[in-house]
């Protein structure tokens, strides 16, 4: 397989474009650096640092290609709030010139990393691909739009597409600048004996994924997925974010501060993904338990961390 990775220098991406690689598939790296880091990109892959803004750039790197793995985006919730329209400009436009120039290069398949965030707060914690999307912040608005686009893309141009609505991602490498992410703050926090941000007073409940089923989600999408499809990407069931705190404390042997900031807009209570379509379809489960993903995210940053 001939692969594009859209943003692969960063958290997801780097972690995909090492699980290609190991593959032995054939792996092109576009990104601009605005978030992610050029060490986190796999030697064995060829990189270039650029925008899905210069046309001309894509017209080089995308004939003869199988598959594009879109996970370039602006993704930080938080943020999302402050400046809204960087969010439609870089998640939906910016996939839109994308999706035209596989359309001019004769590209047929794109894996789009989009986001739980779409469903908003739902009526019920568990939600299927089939729930209503609703989302409550700018960020899973534009990852939302842009499945309609690529719906629009299929139908019209032949353009096959797997949208992965990812959960709460964690695992090593989560170096993304400017990151808000709770799990890899929280530990680098410990390590330096700094006070641990929760909202909510850490009553929230979050389904987390780790980053190399993630990886392999996104493989198996490419290999199987025909047509149009969305699919959850999840644990399949929730942890209430104060046990982490207890989780990481029993880990590092830590006795952890908390500094608690309250409610945080945008923010909904609980989201769960039920995971049966993909695992139906595509043959995809989860591998690695919680507590093993976290203690090897607290290892990465203890002893493994890549020099940045």
């Amino acid at each position: 397989m001939k692969a594009l990775v859209t943003g692969g220098a960063g958290f997801i991406g780097s972690n995909l474009v090492k699980a290609l690689c190991d593959l032995d598939h054939r792996v092109v790296v576009l990104d601009d650096l605005s978030t992610g880091h050029r060490a986190l990109v796999d030697n064995r892959c060829k990189f270039y640092k650029g925008s899905m803004a210069n046309a001309k750039l894509l017209d080089k790197i995308l004939p003869g290609l199988d598959v594009v793995f879109h996970l370039a985006a602006t993704a930080t919730i938080t943020y999302s709030v402050k400046k809204p329209q960087v969010y439609f400009i870089n998640n939906f436009m910016g996939g839109l010139a994308l999706l035209e120039a596989m359309r001019r290069n004769r590209v047929k398949k794109i894996i789009y990393s989009s986001s739980g965030a779409g469903y908003g707060e739902p009526a019920e914690s568990y939600v299927k691909e089939s729930s209503p999307t609703n989302p409550i912040n700018p960020y899973g608005a534009s990852k939302l739009v842009f499945e309609q686009a690529l719906s629009a893309y299929y139908h019209s141009f032949g353009i096959e597409s797997a949208s992965l609505r990812y959960f709460n991602v964690y695992g090593p490498r989560d170096e993304q600048k400017s990151s808000t992410r709770a799990i890899s703050g929280w530990i680098k926090a410990a390590l330096k004996r700094q006070p641990l941000i929760l909202y909510w007073g850490g009553r929230q409940i979050r389904d987390y994924i780790y980053v190399e089923d993630v990886a392999r989600a996104n493989i198996l999408a490419a290999q199987k997925c025909r047509g149009f499809k969305v699919y959850n990407v999840g644990a399949g069931q929730g942890i209430v974010m104060k046990d982490i705190v207890k989780k990481l404390e029993a880990i590092m042997g830590l006795k952890l501060k908390i500094k608690d900031l309250g409610p945080r807009p945008g923010d909904p209570e609980a989201v769960i993904a039920d995971i049966s379509r993909i695992n139906k379809e595509l043959g995809w489960q989860p591998k690695v338990e919680f507590d093993v993903g976290l203690k090897n995210m607290v290892d990465y940053y203890r002893f493994n961390r890549i020099n940045i």
